[in-house]
């Protein structure tokens, strides 16, 4: 994906070993939350990725491409002199975006200068293409980069850069409608659904509104009290998982960095399976799997599909997945 990397501000240039060491131990002990980036002189680009003071994942950045270091092999790479070092912090949402930009395999390029008002016919195409794709638009000294994986086209997660500064906020497709006038320059680097990041994404994506219409179906059946003492009940259970997770009657407030699809699926399962195992003395195994059926109807065929695939089959709620399956193959 894109080269984020060539905006990350540097900070230390030519130093030793001994000090990227301790420029690693100094964004540890400040629970550092973004980017560290080492360049050396034979221009090869590493980067670090923390979340709070943890190092998650080391990749070397290549033109359109990056790839993913074993941990193993850490300590031989970095243990090189006259690093320049570039530190990055981002919010964690921002991160999450990152990551995808990162790791995605880039399929296609394509390279547009366009007004706002052609942008905006061409976001309603990239929006429902089959292929995910990560699109830049520099205008007014500002870059800005939007993720197009959600085909129901509702939600829009979008990094600004200005002035070495990264802002992450919600967008929607109207947003070119704030562009000034003239054309711009756009970029598209188009992807690959199937690659494990942006499924990752794409499941968080759908997660959201599942839990919120489960909630809100639960909330009918047994009352805003039992809802309330229920939220706070997977609240403390997903809390004491070591998920930073937050599941309220309006869905959940999600703020757990995962760095697998298959981490992130086990959990999300697993706070599917908890709800299914605190409703069903309230409202009977029945009821639990039509909440489930009904809500997973409800969702966007995209969501479904990918719900369908990394939750519902792994924990077998009843008939609900063969009924998925035929309502699919209806579509």
């Amino acid at each position: 994906m894109p080269i984020f990397s060539s905006f990350i501000p540097e900070t230390h240039s030519n130093v030793s070993p001994g000090f990227v060491d301790i420029l690693i131990r100094t964004q540890r002990e400040e629970l550092f939350t973004g980017l560290m980036q080492l360049r050396y002189p034979s221009n090869e680009n590493l980067i670090f990725t923390f979340v709070d003071g943890v190092e998650q994942k080391l990749y070397r950045s290549h033109e359109h491409a990056t790839e993913i270091i074993p941990r193993a092999a850490w300590s031989q790479l970095v243990s090189r002199s006259e690093a320049s070092v570039g530190l990055l912090s981002l919010s964690l949402e921002a991160l999450r975006l990152m990551r995808v930009a990162l790791e995605a395999p880039v399929a296609h390029v394509d390279q547009l200068r366009l007004r706002p008002q052609e942008m905006l016919e061409n976001i309603n195409r990239w929006a429902s293409d089959q292929n995910p794709s990560t699109v830049q638009v520099k205008t007014d000294n500002v870059n800005r980069w939007y993720l197009f994986a959600d085909r129901s086209s509702s939600i829009l997660e979008e990094i600004s850069l200005r002035n070495d500064k990264f802002q992450f906020s919600i967008s929607d497709p109207l947003f070119a409608q704030l562009f000034p006038e003239g054309e711009h320059e756009v970029v598209r680097y188009i992807s690959s659904r199937e690659h494990a990041a942006w499924q990752e994404y794409e499941l968080r994506l759908a997660f959201n509104p599942l839990m919120h219409m489960l909630m809100q179906r639960f909330s009918e059946l047994a009352g805003r009290v039992l809802t309330e003492r229920l939220c706070e009940q997977l609240s403390i259970w997903a809390r004491e998982g070591g998920w930073n997770i937050v599941i309220s009657s309006n869905g959940a407030v999600n703020r757990q960095y995962f760095d697998t699809l298959e981490v992130a699926a086990n959990a999300y399962t697993d706070i599917l399976r908890r709800f299914q195992t605190e409703v069903v003395p309230a409202v009977g195994t029945r009821l639990a799997e039509n909440m489930f059926r009904e809500s997973l109807m409800k969702l966007p065929p995209n969501f479904r599909d990918i719900l369908n695939r990394y939750t519902y089959m792994q924990f077998g709620l009843g008939s609900a997945p063969l009924i998925i399956q035929k309502e699919n193959t209806k579509l």
